[in-house]
């Protein structure tokens, strides 16, 4: 093995090529809103021979399981500067339960608004994102066929509330959606991708089905549009057996 193959460099631009992962996307999916934040340490100038551990703990998040063959957890700790102990000590403490269970996704189905607010809480057998606080993240189950392109019913979804965690949304994220009427007595919670088109947000379905077809159009802070909210980013789906 030659000194290139022995770089820092060269090892981190292989398993990125192995996931088949942009930077962008895996800047995405380590909480970081711009690949600028993490250009530098996959850059060939970058002058240490091994990654912090706060950059190893989130990439531990992301790269292990993708690729073929499969990118192994060893494979990333390997890039570290410290050690084991160290990384996990920057691990975020996070709760040693599953992530709460605290409704359902349902389009079409608008209830009391006092029915979302006594929600019986139940835990989940999964497990909290390191990515962001354990108090932001919530699971919510799939009812009927209104996300039937992503999730199916019965499926759960794991998300987290954006403003919570601090994080931004961007285009082509999926998210988890309240609609109000009733001067908010009476609401309904969907999943929607979120698009830009010709300068104003939309929230396009993510379904086959005719009768979950509907566009919404969403106006951060616009007073008339109040009804429509987004509550949070959808970061994973799950399929139980």
């Amino acid at each position: 093995m030659d000194e290139q193959e022995r770089s820092l460099h060269h090892k981190l631009q292989k398993l990125k090529e192995r996931s088949s992962l942009s930077l962008r996307a895996i800047a995405r999916e380590m909480g970081y809103s711009q690949a600028s934040s993490i250009q530098r340490y996959f850059s060939s100038d970058y002058p240490e021979t091994g990654l912090p551990a706060n950059f190893i703990s989130k990439l531990l998040a992301v790269l292990p399981g993708r690729g073929d063959p499969a990118i192994t957890r060893e494979e990333v700790l390997a890039l570290a500067d410290g050690s084991v102990a160290e990384i996990q000590r920057k691990t975020p403490d996070l709760p040693k339960t599953g992530v709460p269970i605290v409704g359902e996704v349902a389009a079409g189905l608008w209830m009391e608004a006092a029915l979302f607010e006594t929600e019986n809480s139940l835990e989940s057998t999964i497990s909290y994102d390191i990515r962001f606080p354990a108090q932001s993240q919530f699971v919510v189950r799939v009812r009927g066929e209104s996300l039937n392109r992503i999730a199916g019913n019965g499926d759960l979804l794991l998300c987290v509330d954006y403003l919570a965690a601090g994080i931004e949304l961007k285009e082509n994220d999926l998210v988890l959606v309240e609609r109000s009427r009733d001067n908010g007595m009476t609401i309904e919670r969907t999943a929607k991708r979120l698009v830009s088109l010709n300068g104003q947000s939309e929230l396009m379905p993510e379904s086959d089905d005719p009768r979950f077809q509907d566009t919404i159009f969403y106006r951060e802070g616009d007073v008339d549009h109040t009804e429509v909210k987004i509550k949070a980013k959808i970061i994973m789906v799950f399929k139980p057996l």
